[in-house]
């Protein structure tokens, strides 16, 4: 993980430099995913296959709108919105 970043996932909490970042379930997931391999290109399909194993039907649309969420909550928190990459046709990633 990132040196700010601290994810409890027994604890479903995440931290960035001690200061407690309030994510839904599915942000917390999503970000447990994309943290736990900075660098690594995840297509928006991926993400919707990891998140939702339950096999729901969800638009890809839906990680934006979540990664929008996360990258908001994270630049509060003192991250930046910058840690969550979008590459251009292809995904996200996470920048550690």
């Amino acid at each position: 993980m990132d040196d700010g970043l601290r994810i409890d996932e027994p604890g479903w909490s995440a931290t960035w430099r001690g200061q407690p970042l309030d994510l839904t379930p599915i942000e917390f997931r999503l970000l447990h995913i994309l943290a736990s391999q900075p660098g690594r290109v995840y297509a928006r399909m991926q993400l919707l296959d990891l998140l939702h194993v339950d096999g729901r039907e969800v638009t890809d649309r839906a990680v934006d709108s979540h990664i929008k969420n996360l990258r908001r909550k994270l630049e509060r928190a003192g991250a930046g919105s910058d840690r969550i990459r979008s590459i251009y046709g292809v995904g996200y990633r996470f920048d550690a």
